[in-house]
């Protein structure tokens, strides 16, 4: 079964915490490409293909990016224009916000984006708006629920698996059902966190359902040498933990499944009966 693989393209500064609200950072990020450029090689591989969340403030800023992911072969998504939490916009603030970062990114790829998802999972059953601006501007599908409450984000009342609102399709990130208690396991910190067999368990147990798992990565998570943000003790484990580790777990585990884009997954026939 196809399994989904996805990165959110930012700068190792972006970030989402309390404690770096009012960080402001100018210098571009040195090693994006060469991160980038690994997970590239990873995908190229194991003959996995991607979708590439990207923000516009990255693109314009990184200017050989999106053309390189491109030729790869992999999908280019929208990150939106800044890294601002969603719920901390109005629909007009996030409305202009997002339709920056469809320029942007569409001008460069000079192909439709037909994705996006919130910086931060940022987006939660409250926020009835926004799905109607996706929509607006010609969005076939969203990956911006986290259907698990957590110290900085998450809805507990999310759906678990892919499902439509209104014209679009929602990928939620992936959760397993323990005793009544979500628990992610491929994304992020929690991806980090746990160990490669546990994650493994994971995607075999929504396969056995019918369901993709679906992988959710930011290139300065498999960069030992990527520069460190001042952070508080719990947020600075959040951030940071194995991340000695996350390149070779990705490894193993492309070469254990199969992943595709989430526009190779739209193209089944099996997403049509959600």
């Amino acid at each position: 079964m196809l399994n989904l693989l996805t990165f959110d393209v930012e700068e190792w500064f972006q970030a989402n915490y309390p404690s770096t609200a009012s960080t402001s950072k100018v210098e571009v990020d040195e090693r994006l490409e060469v991160n980038v450029r690994g997970l590239l090689d990873l995908c190229a591989e194991h003959q996995a293909r991607a979708t590439f969340f990207i923000l516009g403030r990255t693109a314009e800023r990184h200017p050989r990016l999106v053309p390189l992911i491109q030729e790869k072969g992999h999908e280019i998504a929208s990150h939106g224009y800044e890294h601002i939490l969603v719920y901390e916009q109005t629909p007009e603030s996030f409305g202009a916000d997002l339709r920056k970062s469809l320029d942007v990114l569409g001008g460069i790829s000079r192909q439709s984006v037909l994705g996006y998802r919130a910086p931060s999972w940022s987006v939660n059953t409250r926020l009835p708006w926004f799905y109607d601006i996706l929509e607006s501007y010609g969005l076939a599908y969203d990956s911006s629920l986290f259907p698990a409450r957590t110290f900085l984000y998450g809805d507990n009342r999310a759906r678990r698996f892919p499902h439509c609102i209104g014209n679009l399709i929602e990928i939620p990130a992936s959760t397993v059902s323990l005793f009544g208690l979500r628990i992610p396991f491929a994304s992020g910190f929690f991806f980090r966190l746990f160990p490669g067999f546990i994650i493994r368990l994971g995607i075999r147990a929504l396969n056995r359902r019918g369901q993709p798992a679906m992988i959710c990565l930011h290139p300065r998570e498999i960069d030992v040498c990527s520069p460190k943000l001042k952070l508080p003790r719990k947020e600075r484990f959040i951030h940071y933990v194995n991340i000695k580790t996350a390149r070779n777990k990705l490894a193993g585990l492309l070469a254990s499944f199969s992943f595709c884009s989430i526009q190779d997954y739209l193209s089944l026939e099996a997403y049509r009966n959600l």
